[in-house]
């Protein structure tokens, strides 16, 4: 098979590969449509260890396909349609049991390898993780469940209810993403980007998608007192954020991290695609041929111009 493997920043190469066998429990899916995000985009530039492993290392992690083996125990069957996520929790350490699923001790690693023709899904990925999607909806739309299930946890994380005011920062896909579920909840939602400049602190609630420390600090500007922050878009390790103490005490700001996703916000990423598809199917702006995968990275980290991307699907 044709699969896109990591050699390190800025260097992806098209390789041929075996066509994995799937042992007990896994399952081999045909890649009908992968997605970039601003995360690959990121290891592409810069390389991530953690997310990716040590080099040369298969790459992407947003998918949907149709299985094409399983092994002994799988309850899938080929020529099922599917999508998934890219990890799944043990569902035994102290964080999974008290339903804290995305900081399972276990998580890592990280599954990648769905820019190829195939993707090996891990036994406990495609026991939790790996679901079936409906005939009628397609497998790029399909394959958001991931970056979905992200956005559907940050909203959780705020605590978001009908009527409240929640600004959201960043208008990259994943603000789009928090955006329309928000507005979907009856939030008021304000979007800002960060050239915008800064309405008055009237938010209840404030989500970061920004991913860089001047939108966490702004985030903090932006809230009312008394309000919740998200922070959302992640930092590099040991990179720290001062903060305006007399907000955060005398205002009794809340901060909230919030990474990944659990079980439960896949299943949710999937049911409303299937039922809004067309406002989130707005979101894919691009499409590539796997040989061309590195151009939607490059455009997405800055390497290119941008030219109005937001995702793009990759078609092996």
């Amino acid at each position: 098979m044709r699969a896109a493997i990591y050699h390190g920043p800025r260097d992806v190469r098209i390789e041929r590969r075996p066509i994995p066998e799937p042992a007990a429990g896994e399952v081999l899916v045909r890649i009908d449509a992968a997605l970039t995000d601003g995360t690959d985009a990121k290891c592409y530039r810069s390389g991530h260890p953690l997310l990716l492993g040590p080099p040369p290392s298969p790459f992407g992690h947003e998918y949907a396909g149709t299985v094409a083996a399983v092994g002994s125990g799988c309850t899938l069957r080929p020529g099922t349609r599917v999508a998934g996520a890219n990890s799944a929790p043990c569902g035994a350490c102290d964080h999974c049991r008290a339903g804290r699923q995305s900081l399972c001790v276990q998580l890592l690693p990280l599954l990648n390898g769905a820019y190829a023709e195939y993707l090996l899904v891990p036994a406990r990925i495609a026991s939790v993780n790996l679901h079936s999607i409906d005939d009628d909806l397609d497998a790029a739309t399909a394959a958001m469940c991931e970056p979905l299930a992200c956005a559907l946890h940050a909203v959780e994380a705020a605590g978001a209810e009908a009527g409240d005011s929640i600004c959201v920062l960043g208008r990259g896909a994943l603000g789009q993403m928090l955006a329309t579920i928000l507005r979907g909840r009856g939030c008021a939602v304000t979007q800002v980007a960060s050239a915008d400049a800064d309405p008055a602190p009237a938010s209840d609630r404030v989500i970061e998608a920004a991913g860089t420390a001047a939108a966490w600090q702004r985030a903090v500007r932006l809230v009312r007192a008394g309000g919740t922050v998200v922070l959302f878009g992640g930092l590099p390790g040991s990179t720290e954020v001062p903060f305006d103490a007399y907000r955060l005490h005398y205002e009794a700001i809340i901060l909230r991290g919030v990474f990944h996703h659990a079980p439960r916000h896949i299943r949710a990423a999937l049911d409303l695609l299937a039922t809004d598809r067309a406002a989130f199917r707005s979101l894919l702006t691009h499409t590539f041929a796997l040989d061309d995968v590195a151009v939607p990275l490059e455009m997405t980290c800055g390497l290119r111009p941008r030219e109005g991307l937001l995702k793009a699907i990759v078609r092996p």
